[in-house]
């Protein structure tokens, strides 16, 4: 015969756990820091989008509207139970005194001062060495609001489990610092070439190959990049990152029109599109990266200009 007297505490257990309340995981956040800046117009220098050296692409919030940046950060009470935060973007808005819902967040910002189209979720992760060391949860985001409005609610989560922060919007506008400013550029040479040399390691095979023009010539630009602050919104206090692709540089020939990007060096290959991402600690800039881009034109001696994203950096001289 076998006794049921075992599974008795294992159903206490059970009834206790369906009665008792559920935690929300809003209850485990506090609000430790709270930045609003409010902007008119906001450019929009990602490349995928026209191109910010030559064709340059702005968000206007027209008479009737501003833009509103939070950057909101907090400190999260984490527990034996609670390893992880995370709210949906589509439980995150801000509220007016005159409006029934909340707002979305048309954009946000990962790394300054890019913005990126569509709200974000907010995510937290319990450190492994917890609670030696903490981690704490950010929100960076924007929303269009009336130009007029002073106040607002910033609203996370759903029904009686709601975060309400009030926030006040009552600020100056301005105006979004230029890319360049936290990146010191540099070059250190250019010149031209009738074709490139590729080795791709695919594998174990090394795998050779051949860049040729069928119009024009291969500009080679020799390039130093520093960055001179954090720009990753999302980063703890003193852990700094910075990040750029080879796509936000463009480079103008003497007779002032574009080249046409092609990529840069890496380990042999030629990649566009590809991304840059520099991590320190500590206070000051980062150790300097040297970056080689690859550009197609005419190849023409003179002075050329070499952008990052809608800012003029250096001009340099290709000679005869």
């Amino acid at each position: 015969m076998i006794s049921k007297t075992p599974f008795l505490p294992v159903l206490a257990l059970a009834a206790a756990a369906i009665s008792a309340p559920a935690f929300a995981q809003t209850d485990a956040l506090t609000l430790s820091g709270l930045t609003v800046q409010r902007f008119d117009t906001l450019p929009n220098i990602d490349p995928d989008f026209a191109s910010p050296c030559c064709a340059s692409h702005t968000y206007e919030s027209g008479e009737a509207e501003d833009f509103i940046y939070i950057d909101a950060n907090f400190t999260v009470a984490w527990t034996d139970a609670l390893d992880r935060v995370q709210i949906s973007s589509g439980d995150i808005g801000l509220q007016l005194d005159n409006e029934p819902e909340p707002r979305a967040a048309w954009g946000r910002i990962d790394f300054f001062p890019e913005v990126e189209r569509g709200g974000t979720s907010l995510n937290a992760r319990r450190p492994r060495d917890w609670p030696e060391e903490n981690a704490g949860g950010h929100l960076d985001l924007l929303f269009a609001v009336p130009a007029g409005a002073t106040s607002a609610t910033l609203v996370l989560g759903e029904g009686d489990d709601t975060l309400r922060i009030p926030v006040d919007l009552s600020v100056p506008v301005t105006e979004m610092p230029e890319a360049s400013s936290f990146f010191d550029v540099s070059i250190s040479g250019i010149s031209t070439s009738p074709e490139l040399v590729t080795e791709d390691r695919l594998g174990r095979a090394s795998i050779a190959g051949r860049v040729t023009p069928r119009l024009g010539e291969i500009v080679r630009v020799d390039i130093s990049v520093t960055a001179l602050a954090n720009i990753n919104v999302d980063s703890e206090p003193g852990e700094n990152s910075a990040f750029f692709t080879n796509t936000d540089f463009s480079l103008i020939g003497p007779a002032g029109y574009p080249l046409l990007p092609l990529g840069r060096s890496v380990s042999g290959s030629i990649r566009n599109r590809y991304s840059n991402s520099i991590s320190w600690d500590g206070e000051g800039p980062s150790n300097p990266v040297s970056v080689t881009l690859f550009f197609l034109g005419a190849g023409t001696p003179g002075d050329y200009e070499l952008f990052f994203f809608n800012e003029t950096i250096e001009k340099v001289t290709l000679a005869e």
